[in-house]
């Protein structure tokens, strides 16, 4: 890809980088450059002398605790992202359950018409039931004496019909 460049760390896209990321980015250069310029030093260290080597791995040293740093305030911002969101989800639930023990409770409210509706049938139809009753007890009341009168004879279901 076009916009990659291969370090110690892996390859590295910087595409659609961030400011963050290109900070990064800056950092890892130079810890490879001075990675690189540490290893050629080294091996001529007799030629250049050791108060060289040592101001640049002063630097190399001082990139590192860059780089760390860097990581580390990142790692802070997240945390403080996580727990924001956090934050955020749990009061929309709270909010959430409390529209919705609000709702439950408006419409509990609007069906006790219905409710008292139901129980007002109910409680007529067991009256209705209770009439129906006496009324047949009557008719067989009334049905009784006519056929002892008569004797006891006993009627097919035709004559039974005819006489209703």
């Amino acid at each position: 890809m076009e916009n990659e460049h291969r370090s110690e760390f892996g390859t590295q896209s910087t595409k659609g980088e961030t400011k963050a990321d290109k900070e990064w980015s800056e950092f890892e250069r130079d810890l490879d450059t001075l990675g690189r310029q540490l290893a050629e030093l080294q091996a001529h260290t007799a030629a250049l002398g050791t108060q060289l080597v040592r101001s640049l791995e002063a630097g190399f040293e001082e990139v590192k605790y860059r780089a760390e740093r860097f990581r580390k305030e990142r790692e802070v911002e997240i945390e403080l992202m996580r727990r924001r969101a956090t934050y955020e989800t749990e009061n929309t639930f709270a909010d959430m359950r409390q529209r919705s023990t609000e709702a439950a409770r408006q419409m509990w409210e609007r069906a006790e018409p219905l409710r008292q509706g139901a129980k007002d049938v109910g409680e007529g139809l067991g009256r209705a039931w209770v009439e129906l009753r006496a009324s047949f007890g009557k008719a067989a009341g009334r049905l009784q004496p006519e056929t002892s009168a008569n004797g006891p004879a006993t009627a097919t279901s035709e004559e039974r019909r005819e006489r209703t």
